[in-house]
């Protein structure tokens, strides 16, 4: 738990901390000594539980606490005084204060007050994803809600405002889904500014981002071909597929996006994708080309190269050799072979041609690579 001491005098400060870290040696606990810097701490990192003194330099604690429902409505305080005057009490509770104890803190109250704060977090934190599975889900026109309740929930939980919906989901040979944890966790990584529902909706994973530029485009097309290529050559029986829907200006409009990820999810196109990529894990040793690949699927190649942007944002040739270094950096963790053999066996016509590429899309040598991971 995540708790923020503020009062402007320092043994204070050490007293509750004692108090608190006798019932819960795990807990993280930081100081500000004036409202003002407990405000510049909870921007730069949020707490769980703020505990305020009333009377302090600059502003006071009823004060920070307006300040602190402005910004963080749902964040959990407390008040800590050495006044009991009716006027402090009532107007704390009006601002929706946690607990209210009186100085000198008696520790048996500040642990009650703590666990009772406690238990409130654990509540909301069970009913958040269920609510928000229900604000999404009414964004994408599948669930009726009332509109205040999405909004207040919006603000609340999100700090963004979402254009654009990708869809996708993870399936055996068979058919049967598997976790998108791994998945999810991967995209989180790379692209900020979104959020992913839940549950399932529809059978899909739902991925909600926020999308200023065609380049912030790119980058997530990126991402979901370079996921989609990696599961390819980890597990060979593991489908991921996904879709990508349009742009569109505002939270109502959502649901036009989700349905267009998933027609592009379910089209033919992805469906010839999961072939070309078939077809380049088994033939990326061979001097293979986009017109034997296009032969392969029966299309021309301008259409097939069209199509490889479109759908992953990437050319045949840098699929092609994205493989080929993946394949090869398998290889190098054999010191049995060399250099020059690795890049004969991934489909290189030389090994400077090699070194050249793979020094390009991993930023050292082959040789480089070897010694890095102790080869």
């Amino acid at each position: 738990m995540k708790v923020l001491l503020v009062d402007d005098e320092p043994l204070e400060l050490l007293n509750l901390q004692s108090i608190l870290l006798g019932h819960d040696k795990a807990m993280q606990i930081r100081f500000a000594e004036n409202g003002m810097e407990a405000l510049d701490l909870l921007a730069q990192e949020m707490a769980d539980i703020v505990c305020l003194d009333i009377s302090m330099p600059g502003l006071n604690g009823i004060e920070t606490l307006e300040r602190i429902r402005e910004r963080w409505p749902d964040m959990k305080v407390a008040l800590v005084s050495a006044y009991g005057e009716f006027h402090y009490a009532k107007a704390a509770m009006e601002l929706g204060v946690s607990g209210y104890i009186l100085k000198p803190v008696v520790p048996e109250e500040l642990i009650k007050m703590y666990q009772k704060m406690c238990k409130e977090l654990e509540a909301k934190r069970n009913v958040k994803p269920l609510l928000l599975q229900a604000v999404i889900e009414k964004w994408l026109g599948l669930e009726a809600l009332s509109d205040d309740v999405l909004e207040a929930t919006w603000k609340a939980d999100i700090a963004f405002e979402p254009n654009l919906v990708v869809v996708a989901k993870v399936e055996d040979s068979l058919g049967n889904p598997l976790d998108f944890s791994d998945c999810a966790a991967a995209v989180s990584e790379v692209i900020t500014g979104g959020i992913i529902a839940p549950q399932t909706v529809e059978g899909y994973w739902v991925y909600l981002v926020e999308v200023k530029s065609d380049g912030e485009l790119d980058k997530i097309r990126e991402v979901f071909s370079r996921l989609k290529l990696q599961g390819k050559r980890s597990t060979p029986k593991l489908n991921l597929s996904y879709g990508i829907g349009e742009r569109v200006d505002s939270l109502t409009a959502l649901r036009k996006s989700f349905y267009a990820a998933v027609n592009a999810a379910q089209n033919k196109e992805e469906a010839l994708m999961q072939q070309c990529l078939d077809y380049i894990e088994s033939n990326y040793a061979n001097a293979v080309t986009l017109h034997d690949l296009a032969v392969e699927v029966h299309l021309s190649p301008s259409h097939l190269s069209r199509v490889f942007k479109k759908k992953l944002g990437l050319t045949f040739v840098d699929v092609l050799t994205k493989t080929r270094i993946e394949k090869a950096k398998e290889l190098l963790d054999n010191p049995m072979l060399s250099v020059e053999v690795i890049s004969h066996r991934v489909g290189f016509s030389s090994p400077n041609y090699f070194a050249v590429t793979f020094r390009k899309l991993e930023g050292q040598s082959p040789r480089e690579y070897r010694l890095a991971q102790g080869v």
